[in-house]
């Protein structure tokens, strides 16, 4: 089964219809800090993350794929407070499956070279926004 799945572009009911409208299936959700709770304990709410699925699947959409709390060089370069940042992928892994999510990404300090793109707000059919990144073809690489 292929499912369509769109970006988080906001939890607002506008979104929502604009995304049903166009066939979306499922929602990615690109940011370790995307719910309720990363900001203040270091992963999800279970609770609050549930009443955001029930709102998701209220719009016959579904979760594809969530992003966990994000590693950062503190973790890679073994400095202070880096477990702390491990503990809390491993708490928003328990609160993600608890949840029903499918699939969550991990993401790493250093694991894109955002320096190398731009990103601007690209519309796509039916008003769609998401993001562009130009395609450059240097041989020198």
């Amino acid at each position: 089964m292929m499912r369509v799945s769109v970006w988080d572009g906001g939890l607002s009911d506008s979104y929502f219809k604009q995304v049903t409208q166009l066939g979306a299936d499922c929602i990615d959700f690109g940011s370790g800090d995307a719910f309720p709770g990363v900001k203040e304990q270091g992963y999800p709410d279970l609770d609050e993350l549930l009443k955001i699925k029930k709102r998701i699947r209220s719009w016959g959409l579904d979760i594809n794929r969530v992003t966990l709390p994000n590693i950062t060089e503190k973790f890679m370069k073994g400095l202070p407070g880096g477990e702390k940042e491990l503990e809390n992928t491993c708490g928003a892994l328990k609160v993600f499956g608890e949840a029903g999510i499918p699939i969550a990404r991990q993401r790493f300090a250093g694991d894109t070279f955002n320096e190398l793109m731009t990103r601007y707000p690209s519309e796509h059919r039916g008003g769609y926004i998401s993001r562009g990144e130009p395609h450059t073809n240097d041989e020198s690489s």
